[in-house]
């Protein structure tokens, strides 16, 4: 058999010298080795191994050696049959007439001799390889010439196996035993150097696998079925996968190889592996689904309701995804023909899906229970009126909405019917309505007539370019003026004008930006939300007379005393501002409480008009809560050299609301669904408002954490452009309220707060 040589070691070891450049020898002078780097140009660095085996590769390495056109070799002449691996190294076979001598290579560019001799290793020769067909464990002989020479034996995919495990070994012989890792291919002999000859064998060795007489075809078969077949050479198995790579237990039974298709089966291979790592195929796999299903009932369903699916092949089915819900749901009996499921709460009309353990499914269409036959009482109906609703399968109706964008929330409808008072802005004459269900669905029923209000109304609201501001009126024009009896702002009594069918509001300081203003009439209410420009700046005078503080003068002369109702409503933070002109170059204001105990003695500036004193928490709670036993007294002013001309108190008004302050901490994405299912009113909410989380990171500062806010439907995510979740925010985390945001949330049952690695402590709208 002829022997064929092969240097592949990526380095050399032994370097060589080349005429004009100081390179490294194939000697083992520790004073040869150099790092130098490639120079550039065409010009050799290296080339080996040397000594090389006749019929062995020869590598150059250098820069611009795809320039070399031949190279000469001692003996053999000039060979033009180069393999360029890259510009920086070249490859040539060495000839077995070859002798040892002077390289040179020759380019374009000219010669390059190299200064060290090439020389030859022993002629290692492999002339037969017996048997060319092994099984592992099989004792493979290799004859040939300096076989003593070798250390290693190498298999196709680097299976080697050492000389220390050669059953035999000399000059001309070696014995082996088959790997059980060997595969089919051609072998190669090591001498083990640093830098190794390989030589391979001409022909390629066949390992013998394990085989089936054909290929199974399994189309149909169904997870926990049996497959049994005849494999030749099963003792070489060592494990059995299925088309998704996932080992299953194996018997042997002889020649007979049994598994039981497990249940997340996939179509594809069903493969058996020896210990070598090569895939023999065993099978082919169309798994069976189920067919002809259908369910029962299929129409007019309902969260709570058992459903039944029946058809062909119905235990396959492991879980049932129902249309609107997220989660699946587990049959609660099954057999070969149905399935039993409950339906789960937020199921929509669509198809089911019904799953296998392979992944699989198939859909199935249901359709959920809709109201029907609905009517109205009284019809017309007036705007701001009591409503009845009646009709069918009503129960389930969460609101009404009137024209397309006005909504009201429906409490405690029976199958029957449901009343509700019809929103007083919407438009008299025919609207149309829809009717929002618990499960998210939405049903277009008979339109309404609708007549003006018989209690007093607005026939004309403020526009969007009017201002009105906090603190200030505003008019409206109303109907049926006669029956106001009283106007509410926020669920709270104001002051109103009259005058014919001019109303003149007066609108609280407190007013927010959506405002609530009701119509109190003799036989019946209107509401109405105005937008309000908020007065986020509070300013009360509380005290309004000159005093000329003298420690020794008399009361309302030269002290003064300031009365507990002045603080009523007014919050810590506040200031108490006193208006003064100082009197002399050592001004003194001294507060005292009820009793006269010092709160703190000021020394304004003597060219100051204003002197403040912070009420904090401890200070009002101590004006607030000493009691001289015989006056409502809550301050009693004195001081010297200076004169007070007014006092009043002043604050800035928050315009937040708290909507939860629980507290709650995040971790490994959980949910938090106080604000969901009813826990807050979205409807309530007006677009452009600000939804504020005050958070605090359990993490390290720089660590990551987020977080992630979405509808109580299925926990899905809003709808975009917001963002799905928010890495590492800043707290206050400040959120817009757009109108798809709010839309969103009150279609999808609320917001849900999720994430990682944080705590929320409260939640505030502005």
């Amino acid at each position: 058999m002829k022997a064929i040589n092969k240097l592949t070691a990526a380095v050399m070891a032994s370097l060589m010298l080349m005429s004009g450049f100081a390179f490294t020898s194939c000697d083992d002078d520790d004073d040869d080795f150099s790092t130098e780097q490639y120079v550039g140009g065409v010009s050799l660095n290296v080339f080996g191994p040397c000594p090389v085996a006749r019929g062995g590769e020869l590598r150059f390495l250098g820069s611009g050696m795809k320039h070399i056109q031949s190279i000469t070799l001692p003996g053999s002449g000039d060979i033009t049959d180069i393999k360029v691996i890259s510009d920086n190294e070249i490859r040539i076979t060495v000839p077995q007439d070859a002798m040892p001598g002077y390289v040179v290579l020759h380019s374009s560019k000219g010669d390059i001799t190299t200064k060290t001799l090439l020389s030859f290793t022993e002629p290692i020769s492999l002339d037969k390889v017996s048997p060319l067909t092994v099984k592992a464990g099989d004792v493979l002989t290799l004859t040939g010439d300096y076989l003593n020479l070798i250390s290693e034996v190498i298999f196709a995919d680097d299976v080697a196996v050492s000389e220390e495990e050669f059953t035999s070994h000399s000059r001309y012989e070696i014995k082996l035993p088959v790997p059980a890792e060997a595969q089919s291919g051609k072998i190669i002999l090591s001498d083990g150097a640093e830098i190794p000859n390989w030589i391979y064998s001409e022909d390629e060795l066949t390992v013998t696998l394990p085989a089936v007489a054909d290929v199974l075809d399994l189309t149909g078969a169904k997870p926990g079925e049996t497959v049994t077949v005849t494999v030749s050479n099963v003792d070489l198995v060592t494990k059995v996968i299925m088309p998704n790579d996932d080992e299953v237990e194996f018997t042997v039974d002889g020649d007979k190889l049994s598994f039981v298709l497990p249940a997340n089966v996939t179509d594809g291979t069903i493969c058996m592996v020896p210990a070598s790592g090569v895939k023999v195929a065993i099978a082919t796999i169309g798994v069976a689904l189920p067919e002809d299903v259908v369910a029962e009932p299929a129409s007019d369903v309902w969260a709570g309701d058992i459903v039944k699916f029946k058809g062909v092949n119905m235990e396959l089915v492991t879980s049932v995804t129902f249309p609107g819900v997220a989660d699946a749901v587990e049959p609660s009996e099954k057999s070969a023909t149905e399935i039993s499921v409950t339906v789960p709460e937020g199921t929509q009309s669509g198809n089911a899906v019904l799953s296998t353990g392979s992944g699989a499914g198939i859909e199935v269409a249901i359709s959920t229970l809709k109201p029907e036959a609905v009517a109205y009482n009284p019809s017309p109906a007036a705007l701001a009126g009591s409503l009845t609703v009646s009709g069918r399968n009503l129960q389930h109706v969460a609101a009404i909405t009137f024209a397309g964008s006005t909504t009201v929330e429906v409490a405690n409808p029976s199958a029957t019917e449901f009343t509700l008072t019809v929103p007083a802005t919407l438009s008299a004459g025919s609207n149309t309505v829809t009717l929002t269900l618990t499960n998210g669905e939405t049903v277009e029923v008979a339109a309404i007539e609708l007549s003006a209000p018989e209690c007093a109304y607005a026939t004309v609201l403020p526009g969007e370019e009017t201002e009105i501001n906090a603190g200030e009126t505003f008019i409206i024009t109303i109907a049926n003026a006669d029956k106001l009896t009283g106007v509410k702002v926020n669920g709270n009594n104001v002051q109103y004008i009259l005058n014919g069918d001019r109303l003149i509001i007066q609108v609280p300081e407190n007013a927010g930006k959506n405002s609530n203003f009701t119509l109190v009439s003799s036989n019946g209410e209107i509401s109405y939300d105005i937008a309000v420009i908020p007065a986020t700046h509070v300013e009360n005078v509380i005290f309004n007379q000159v005093i000329n503080l003298d420690w020794s003068g008399d009361e309302g002369v030269n002290k003064f005393r300031i009365y507990k109702e002045s603080f009523e409503g007014v919050p810590s933070g506040a200031k108490l501002v006193f208006h003064i002109t100082p009197a002399g170059d050592a001004p003194q204001i001294q507060v005292n409480d009820a009793n006269w105990g010092t709160i703190v003695t000021l020394e304004p500036a003597v060219d100051a008009t204003l002197a403040e004193v912070e009420l904090t928490a401890d200070v009002l709670s101590r004006i607030l809560g000493t009691d001289d036993g015989w006056s409502t007294t809550a301050l009693v002013i004195q001081g010297q050299q200076c004169v007070v001309s007014k006092v009043h108190v002043e604050w800035e008004n928050s315009l937040e609301t708290v909507i939860w302050d629980a507290g709650w901490t995040c971790s490994g994405w959980g949910g938090n669904q106080d604000l969901a299912w009813g826990g807050y009113d979205w409807a309530s909410v007006k677009p452009g408002q600000i939804l504020r989380l005050y958070l605090t990171p359990l993490v390290a500062e720089g660590e990551w954490w987020c977080v992630s806010l979405r509808h109580g439907d299925g926990w899905g995510n809003l709808p975009a452009p917001f963002p799905a979740q928010f890495d590492t925010p800043a707290s206050p985390l400040e959120i817009v309220l757009e109108s798809y945001i709010i839309d969103d949330l009150v279609a999808g049952n609320g917001l849900v707060i999720t994430g990682d690695g944080y705590t929320v402590n409260k939640i505030t709208i502005e």
